[in-house]
C-alpha cells in the first residue's frame, strides 16, 4: 500500500511540475504521422520529425494540430521551479600567472613548538 500511495504521489509530481505530462500527447504523435504517411508514402519518420520540430513551422491547414504535439509548446509555464530555457554562460579563461625571477620564496624552517598540534591535546593540570 505504501509503495502504491508513493508511485501515485511520484506520477503526481512528475506531470504536475516537470514536461512529463507531454509524453500524454504520444497519441495524438503517431496520429498525425499515419496521416502524413497516408497523405505521402514515402514520408520516413525522421523526415516528419524534421518537418514538424527542426524546420520552420509554416502556417498551414494543419497548424493547429501541429501546435498540439508533443514538446511543440509550454503551455503550463507559471509555477515551474526551474527554468524552460537557456542562458548564455560567460566565458571564463585562466592563464598561469607571469614568473618573476627577481622574487624567491621565503622558507622558514624554524616553526616553534607551541604551533604543533600536539600542544594542544594535554591532560588537565591541577
Amino acid at each position: 500500500m505504501k509503495n502504491q500511495v508513493a508511485i501515485f504521489l511520484l506520477v503526481i509530481y512528475l506531470f504536475g511540475s516537470t514536461d512529463a505530462y507531454q509524453l500524454l500527447k504520444l497519441p495524438q504523435l503517431v496520429g498525425h504521422y499515419v496521416k502524413h504517411k497516408s497523405e505521402s508514402p514515402h514520408l520516413t519518420f525522421g523526415s516528419f520529425f524534421k518537418m514538424h520540430y527542426i524546420d520552420p513551422q509554416p502556417f498551414d491547414n494543419d497548424y493547429k494540430q501541429d501546435m498540439q504535439l508533443p514538446f511543440k509548446t509550454a503551455l503550463n509555464i507559471y509555477g515551474r521551479n526551474l527554468p524552460t530555457d537557456l542562458t548564455v554562460l560567460p566565458r571564463i579563461i585562466f592563464s598561469a600567472p607571469a614568473e618573476n625571477p627577481g622574487l624567491q620564496p621565503v622558507l622558514n624552517d624554524n616553526i616553534p613548538p607551541f604551533l604543533f598540534t600536539y600542544s594542544i591535546f594535554q591532560p588537565p593540570k591541577a
